[in-house]
């Protein structure tokens, strides 16, 4: 199979030695290694060149485009995406991989014969470990209705039977998501409405699979991932994280029904006592969200409703965050 490996970059050079190493190592090693970098202020591109011999002598081709600006990681992903399509030849398959990770040997090998076994898979993911692989980060996503939260299969736990079967799921992470092209053909790249980052892995393998396409679970496919490496801010991810939910869900919109029940859902949440940290994400994103709102619906009635609700649920959440005696439970675990 003709595969490639894209790595979106970005002051990088602490994690990349790892990454890059683990690459050179792999039993099955990809066509085309494809890096691009976001303006990195490091010596992220020098570390990456390191590994360009070691790659060749693995048939391994090494290709870097650095952007001027950093496009965050939805639009250099996608940039990613179409220069490895644009490869000749072209990728049967391609596997988008953070920076921040580390692949074990046969990582590679055991994702292109999922692909092999599955020829309507279009996305395969992989088993992913905290760093020093005491507790898992993913084994899998399920998407969780009508909050349209994304839980991952594992989070935290150690590993366990149970995560050692390959099956469909709703979705798999972005942190590292193979691809088939032909899929990619079809239902195009991420949106980039999601721009920088979290859940436009999602909203793909939805796509995908509205389109009869499957999303696997891969637990032969093995890394450990840093996780946010990236975005050391607590508050600002989590808000972005819930931005992009609530765009997510904007986007269901279409179905009358769907709305009255994410409302109900997402004020009894609100009521529930969630974590202060959760309160104040949430109350910043139904304000973003609301900026953001005609980018996700078209129709201007549904446009109108749409708005109407994420205000009535940011006055909410105004509400219970001045409601005494609350705020014992932990932040919920979102998807991306």
């Amino acid at each position: 199979m003709n595969t490639a490996v894209v790595l979106v970059t970005w002051n990088g050079a602490s994690h990349l030695g790892a990454c890059l190493a683990s690459l050179v190592k792999q039993r099955q090693p990809a066509r085309l290694t494809l890096v691009i970098d976001n303006a990195s202020e490091d010596d992220t591109l020098d570390r990456i060149e390191r590994y360009r011999l070691e790659l060749a002598q693995r048939g391994t081709d090494l290709l870097i485009v650095q952007n001027k600006a950093n496009l965050g990681f939805t639009c250099a992903a996608n940039m990613a995406l179409r220069r490895a399509m644009e490869s000749a030849p072209r990728p049967d398959m391609i596997v988008l991989l953070n920076q921040d990770t580390q692949v074990d040997d046969d990582w590679l090998a055991a994702i292109e014969d999922m692909f092999a076994r599955h020829e309507n898979a279009g996305a395969v993911g992989c088993k992913i470990f905290y760093p020093g692989r005491g507790t898992l980060q993913h084994a899998g996503g399920m998407l969780i209705w009508p909050r349209l939260v994304g839980l991952h299969y594992g989070h935290h736990q150690p590993d366990a039977p149970e995560h050692n079967l390959e099956r469909e799921v709703d979705f798999v992470t972005g942190a590292a998501i193979a691809l088939r092209t032909t899929a990619l053909d079809q239902v195009g790249l991420f949106n980039e409405l999601f721009a920088p980052g979290y859940y436009e892995d999602v909203d793909l393998c939805m796509r995908l699979r509205a389109n009869g396409w499957q999303v696997w679970y891969c637990p032969q496919a093995v890394l450990e991932h840093a996780e946010s490496a990236s975005f050391s801010d607590r508050i600002a991810r989590l808000t972005l994280s819930q931005r992009n939910r609530l765009l997510f869900a904007l986007m269901q919109m279409h179905n009358p029904p769907f709305e009255r029940e994410f409302e109900a859902a997402e004020a009894d949440f609100l009521r529930s006592d969630p974590h202060p940290d959760e309160l104040r994400a949430l109350s910043l994103a139904y304000g973003r969200a609301m900026l953001m709102a005609r980018q996700a619906v078209a129709d201007k009635e549904s446009l109108a409703q749409a708005i109407d609700m994420l205000a009535r649920l940011r006055h909410l959440c105004t509400d219970c965050k001045q409601l005494p005696g609350r705020h014992s439970k932990q932040a919920e675990v979102r998807a991306g």
